[in-house]
């Protein structure tokens, strides 16, 4: 008599939900994998350093206050400009400013460090003539230009912040 393998197709999919609304609860994390290339997730990445986490954004609508209007009062609609975008006070534009500064010049760190390292491995004398060499030295000159590239776009988005 011959049995058939046992399905965990709906065990998997069931099991993946679960996961997947656990994770988007979590924070979001920046990672840098030994290439310099920089994920971020809400879940671990294999292989990568945790380098920074940012918490979950609040709810957008804050609680209503005590003494606030019922639902049979009429409701503020949030401030807009002419394009119907909806405007932030200064305050928290400032406090998100800062953030937003802070996280590029925390990335232009990192990037900054993976050119020095790069650098110095593609600074190592080069007798060897092999193709494979040569490959490697291509690719360091390819992960060289590429940091050098990231570090001028990071520093003109810094330079665009207010």
């Amino acid at each position: 008599m011959h049995r058939s393998p046992p399905r965990f197709g709906p065990l998997l999919a069931l099991l993946l939900a679960c996961m997947s609304t656990t994770a988007l609860a979590g924070a979001t994390c920046k990672y840098v994998d030994a290439e310099g290339r920089v994920t971020f997730a809400n879940v671990p990445v294999k292989d990568a350093r945790k380098v920074m986490c940012f918490e979950p954004v609040p709810n957008a609508t804050p609680a209503p206050k005590r003494g606030a209007p019922t639902a049979s009062a009429p409701q503020r609609k949030p401030a807009t400009d002419f394009a119907g975008n909806v405007r932030v006070d200064p305050d928290t534009q400032k406090r998100r400013d800062l953030d937003r500064r802070r996280i590029l010049e925390d990335e232009i760190a990192d990037e900054r460090r993976l050119l020095d390292e790069a650098m110095r491995t593609a600074g190592t004398p080069a007798g060897d003539v092999s193709p494979q060499a040569q490959e490697r030295r291509k690719a360091l000159q390819d992960t060289i230009s590429r940091h050098e590239k990231n570090i001028q776009a990071i520093r003109r988005e810094i330079g665009s912040i207010r």
